[in-house]
């Protein structure tokens, strides 16, 4: 449904949510950044792979960077501010597509195949459940 791109960039997230929010409860809200090499790791995502999409995220203003030996990446935008929606969004997700499942050039509303109407209502629900999650619900399901 949604591609290893969004879905690698979801699990950077969540991470670094997770660990903004441990520090948290320890600490006066001060928060390390961390080496996407030491996520990639974490989570078990290819390094290079995770390290192009923490890129386009900071790009895109959701992740901050730090250089030097304490450097690494953070959140910039608070996690309940994030949603899967966002995510797919940034990585080019084609989830608003509504081709015909079978093939059909010619299915649509008005001309439907077999599967149009089932399909069209499943992918609004879809669409609305990524809208509707942020990181931090994911990372309050854990």
């Amino acid at each position: 449904m949604i591609s290893r791109t969004s879905a690698y960039a979801i699990q950077l997230l969540c991470y670094l949510a997770e660990k903004e929010e441990k520090e948290r409860e320890k600490s006066k809200g001060v928060f390390e950044p961390v080496f996407v090499y030491d996520i990639a790791d974490k989570v078990g995502v290819p390094r290079n792979f995770l390290s192009k999409i923490a890129v386009v995220l900071a790009k895109k203003g959701i992740l901050g960077s730090q250089k030097g030996p304490k450097g690494g990446v953070f959140l910039k935008v608070s996690p309940d501010k994030i949603t899967l929606y966002d995510i797919c969004e940034i990585f080019g997700e084609n989830i608003l597509k509504s081709d015909c499942i079978l093939g059909n050039p010619q299915c649509g509303d008005s001309v439907a195949c077999p599967m149009h109407n089932f399909w069209k209502k499943e992918r609004e629900r879809f669409l609305d459940y990524l809208r509707k999650t942020t990181i931090s619900k994911l990372i309050s399901k854990k």
